[in-house]
């Protein structure tokens, strides 16, 4: 397992000699191709309907997710970091009451399961009921052929302001084709678009009107809970041959998780000219619309107070772990505060305050 994206530029390359001369061949198509991390961060939904004679999870895949790390406190220690499963509320809420396996590829070859940790505790968004993501904690074997996305790849309001991220920006999105999820492997399939609109209000859905950005996708069943990335434009300048100069503009090689997948728009086709509708995933027709929910919906979920204090909490015992016996000095010091000279001057001239001038 490799925890954190691997930039596009770090990828590997690989150098070789034709005809006297050197050549530097990269492992991706920087203007066409999707790096590895997108195909290796996701992991198929499944509903346990029996097991092997292993006693290995066996059934139906039913949707798609993706593995995100956060980073632990304290920087000192070198610890790893809490590893989160994300996908859509709906496909939890579709299988309750049934034990769910997450599928992922081994990097010997073939598949291993990860089922869910901590007695198969979901965790939603604290106070929006219509957002469309569902969080678990899982512990995925050191021989998973998995890229965790790194909590700073999120792409937050603040961040798409600043990247000037917006309406015809590149999409992708990685998840299951039901049709053909693959046999010895998982083989995610990748559905490319454009940004459609980034709405600066609440939009309908089937949960009720939920904030979402609407892209140039078709949704696929099995896709639901999927990771949304996009790639910036770049703006730039260019001087043609008169000497003038012109915006120019091109695809960037960095990736964001702009969200994940919660369905494709879509109507009845008897309500197709009317204005207003509701939403009909089952037999709507599908519009070419998908609605993503935005990744500050998903760090709202990882960082609500129950999860935070969990993640501090876990942190103290694997630090008190590392240093046998006592608890660590660096326990201790964070919870006696160091006697600093500030700290002293202070307190001579409270002292100094408190003694009565003498008598003349």
């Amino acid at each position: 397992m490799t925890v954190g994206i691997l930039p596009v530029q770090d990828q590997s390359e690989r150098v070789t000699v034709r005809h006297g001369r050197f050549r530097v061949e990269r492992g991706y198509d920087p203007s066409v191709r999707v790096p590895d991390f997108m195909l290796k961060c996701v992991g198929f939904v499944g509903e346990v309907t029996h097991r092997d004679s292993s006693g290995r999870p066996q059934g139906d895949l039913h949707a798609t997710g993706f593995f995100v790390s956060v980073d632990t406190y304290d920087p000192e220690f070198l610890l790893a970091p809490a590893v989160y499963f994300i996908t859509a509320k709906h496909v939890v809420d579709d299988l309750a009451g049934r034990k769910i396996y997450f599928l992922v590829n081994n990097q010997s070859g073939g598949t291993i399961t990860i089922e869910n940790a901590l007695a198969d505790q979901w965790w939603f968004h604290p106070n929006d009921k219509s957002a469309d993501v569902a969080v678990v904690q899982v512990w995925p074997q050191p021989t998973a052929d998995i890229i965790t996305v790194a909590i700073q790849q999120l792409a937050t309001e603040q961040l798409i302001e600043k990247m000037d991220i917006g309406i015809g920006d590149a999409v992708y999105s990685t998840g299951l084709f039901t049709p053909a999820p693959g046999t010895a492997r998982n083989v995610p399939i990748v559905r490319v678009g454009n940004i459609a609109m980034m709405p600066g209000e609440q939009i309908q859905t089937e949960l009720g009107f939920a904030d979402v950005y609407l892209v140039e996708a078709r949704s696929l069943g099995g896709v639901s809970g999927a990771p949304v990335f996009v790639r910036p434009t770049i703006d730039f300048k260019v001087t043609d041959v008169r000497g003038k100069q012109r915006n120019a503009f091109a695809a960037g090689l960095g990736f964001m998780l702009i969200g994940l997948m919660h369905g494709h728009w879509d109507i009845r086709e008897s309500e197709m000219n009317k204005a207003f509708f509701d939403h009909d995933r089952k037999r709507g027709v599908n519009m070419g619309i998908a609605m993503v929910v935005p990744a500050n919906k998903i760090l709202e979920t990882i960082y609500q107070p129950e999860l935070l204090t969990m993640r501090k909490e876990a942190e103290k015992k694997d630090m008190r772990r590392m240093v046998p016996g006592m608890d660590s000095a660096k326990l201790h010091k964070q919870e006696s505060p160091t006697f600093t000279k500030d700290n002293f001057e202070t307190a001579l001239k409270k002292a100094t305050r408190k003694v009565a001038p003498p008598k003349s």
